[in-house]
């Protein structure tokens, strides 16, 4: 099993999922995004999702949110009115297919805060994540809520295995790391559990999915997916991204003064309505 990193140590993202592509609205894609990082420092104590209203012009792309804390500006977990979601995992345990990292580049907290702010479909992010100028090794992924265009992505959500010299594409059907034993296929899921090499949380992710493959909704991915698996000890959401709905579903881990469960996955999830959110007015300055 992984250690815990460090609280300066790349962010590590411990799962990213989809469920199916949709056979009715209610099985369009929802994102499963778990965050373990240090849940002794600051971070719990200041749980912030905040929405940037955009005005519509180029120089501000699009309305989206940022879920993560107070003073966080960069961008690792988040949805987008144009029905994007993104996730990351930090990899602390490659293979040699990752090639090279760098630390001159774009920081992907930065890189996935541009495609949630500018890029408005899968196609889009994918084609921003591979053209930048790429860092360290991780995982990123990106979920599209909208119905795909003849010949996308088979899955409405692909994973990136990413550094400074990779850019590699996963779904359903092109699906990394290849491993019959810990990490099996599941057709329209796209799944990582903890890092890239991760047997026993990948295995134990790929069970739970598969068993609820078809029918996942909010409530069962909170109680036999989530909860069950046990990652996301800081942070652990789920994005609906049906356009008509946009839902974010969000635990944070126990705060200074708070009772209950410590890590998030064990503690309850609020429901925040993302789609009313953005539909606000942009908020305007007002000179004191």
């Amino acid at each position: 099993m992984p250690e815990q990193p460090p609280s300066n140590s790349k962010s590590a993202a411990r799962r990213l999922v989809v469920p199916p592509r949709p056979r009715s609205d209610i099985l369009r894609p929802r994102v499963r995004r778990a965050l373990d990082w240090d849940i002794d420092g600051p971070f719990q104590d200041y749980p912030q999702v905040t929405v940037y209203h955009s005005d519509g012009s180029d120089a501000q792309g699009g309305t989206f949110a940022n879920v993560g804390w107070t003073g966080w500006i960069g961008s690792i977990t988040g949805m987008s009115a144009a029905a994007l979601g993104i996730s990351e995992i930090g990899v602390t345990f490659p293979d040699p297919t990752f090639g090279k990292e760098s630390r001159s580049g774009t920081p992907f907290t930065f890189l996935l805060r541009d495609v949630l702010q500018f890029e408005t479909s899968l196609g889009g992010a994918r084609d921003h994540i591979g053209g930048a100028k790429r860092t360290c090794n991780l995982i990123l992924g990106v979920g599209d809520g909208k119905p795909q265009p003849a010949g996308a992505p088979q899955a409405p959500f692909n994973s990136m295995q990413v550094s400074s010299t990779v850019a590699n594409f996963i779904n359903d059907t092109h699906f990394l790391p290849v491993n019959d034993s810990w990490h099996k296929p599941i057709d329209q899921i796209v799944y990582h559990g903890m890092d890239w090499l991760c047997p026993a949380f990948s295995a134990t992710l790929h069970d739970q999915l598969a068993s609820l493959r078809g029918s996942l909704t909010p409530a069962n991915a909170i109680s036999h997916v989530m909860s069950i698996t046990q990652t996301g000890d800081l942070l652990s959401a789920l994005y609906d991204l049906v356009p008509s709905r946009l839902k974010l579903y969000v635990a944070n881990a126990r705060g200074a003064g708070e009772g209950g469960a410590v890590k998030a996955y064990d503690r309850q999830y609020v429901e925040v309505d993302l789609k009313a959110a953005f539909a606000m007015p942009k908020p305007t300055a007002v000179e004191a």
